[in-house]
């Protein structure tokens, strides 16, 4: 298993660490491995080495690769994480357990009938685009405070938390004050909707997923840092 084995067990390591600082213990932190571009064997290695949650950006790139065999073989949680498009929506929902990915305009579709029936996932995270970026999807900051945070209408039940992006050229600096700025809003959102549900901050990726988790991320995205670049 070699590398692959040896790369998850450090990452899970510093990412128990850095999660024990900020809430005392390692429960209920969540590491996804993004395996986008990466073949098939090599996500099959990582989950014999541990891994219990993959992330993909694209699906048909799932099925070729066949991600959701290894699912059914190892009991693993496949999360689609990428920018979703509205006619695929109805496949994705069938065929991934969790969508981290979830638009604003998407949520009014999202109706509890077409949470019923053959729909698999279970989990869906409100993607924030913290950096307020125009070529990027998700919500903003402002506009989640403006329709959630100040209850001018409820977030919808099914929602489970929410997934954070930041610039790439963020420095360090930077992605800390925008982190705190979703945990920020997470938990006001939190806290006056009070749903049970509403549990999950997926924030941080390979090159700041420990300064994610200090500023209030319970989940990760890593990659690179198992995998290499591409």
């Amino acid at each position: 298993m070699g590398h692959l084995s040896d790369r998850l067990a450090a990452v899970r390591e510093r990412a128990l660490h850095a999660y024990s600082l900020r809430a005392g213990t390692g429960n209920g932190l969540r590491i996804v491995c993004v395996t986008k571009g990466r073949s098939l064997a090599s996500v099959e290695e990582v989950v014999q080495a541990g891994a219990l949650e993959i992330g993909e950006n694209y699906l048909q790139e799932a099925l070729k690769k066949g991600v959701f065999r290894l699912r059914d073989q190892y009991g693993i949680l496949v999360r689609f994480i990428g920018r979703i498009q509205s006619n695929k929506l109805s496949r994705v929902m069938r065929e991934f357990d969790a969508l981290d990915s979830l638009e604003e305009r998407l949520l009014s579709e999202l109706a509890p009938a077409t949470l019923s029936g053959e729909v698999r996932i279970k989990e869906f995270l409100l993607e924030i685009n913290a950096g307020g970026e125009q070529q990027k999807g998700g919500i903003t900051l402002e506009r989640v405070r403006e329709l959630f945070a100040g209850r001018k209408q409820p977030l919808p039940s099914f929602v489970s938390g929410f997934m954070a992006v930041v610039p790439l050229e963020a420095t360090m600096g930077e992605r800390t004050a925008l982190y705190e700025s979703v945990y920020e809003v997470f938990r006001e959102v939190q806290e006056r909707d009070a749903s049970p549900a509403f549990t999950i901050l997926s924030m941080g990726t390979s090159d700041d997923y420990e300064l994610a988790i200090t500023c209030g991320a319970n989940m990760v995205r890593v990659g690179t840092a198992l995998f290499g670049p591409r």
